[in-house]
């Protein structure tokens, strides 16, 4: 400690290291926040996805096969396993079980073309109408595409087929 000449002691704060101090925390939070901000982006994202999920959310109704009557027209059943293999009426029509994962959907043409030719075979289907039962583990772009198919082979009465209960 340092005596001036009026007698009294002298004390100077060393500010330096407050200063280090203060630019370490600083720098500390310039690094912090945008990955605190990016975080709750990512959080924010996932209840709006959330969010959107509940929204799209069906309740489909469960058959009830009590009230069938002998007079209706019979629907025709086109089914889909998650295999890709498509069945018309219980009759396999088409295999593209080898193009399940395929990164070119083209592969599947030939798949629709020969749902295509099975639909526009059977005169019943144009007039009563055919239900898509696909398997939940089906690909939705190949489910897509034979409803595309049935479209473009006149078939009107288009339906999914509801869970049972």
């Amino acid at each position: 400690m340092g005596m001036q000449a009026g007698g009294g002691v002298m004390s100077n704060i060393n500010i330096t290291p407050l200063v280090d101090v203060m630019l370490v925390l600083l720098i500390i939070f310039m690094v912090a926040a945008p990955v605190m901000e990016k975080e709750r982006a990512k959080k924010e994202l996932q209840e709006d996805r959330d969010n959107q999920q509940r929204l799209v959310a069906l309740n489909l109704p469960a058959l009830d096969n009590s009230g069938a009557s002998a007079e209706k027209p019979r629907t025709m059943t086109l089914k889909v396993t998650s295999k890709l293999v498509v069945s018309f009426e219980g009759n396999q029509v088409a295999d593209c079980s080898e193009h399940v994962n395929a990164p070119d959907k083209r592969k599947w043409q030939r798949c629709l073309d020969d749902v295509e030719r099975a639909i526009l075979g059977s005169p019943e289907a144009k007039e009563n109408g055919v239900i898509v039962d696909a398997e939940p583990e089906a690909r939705f772009g190949f489910v897509v595409g034979i409803m595309h198919r049935l479209h473009r082979a006149n078939v009107e009465k288009v339906s999914m087929f509801p869970k049972t209960t």
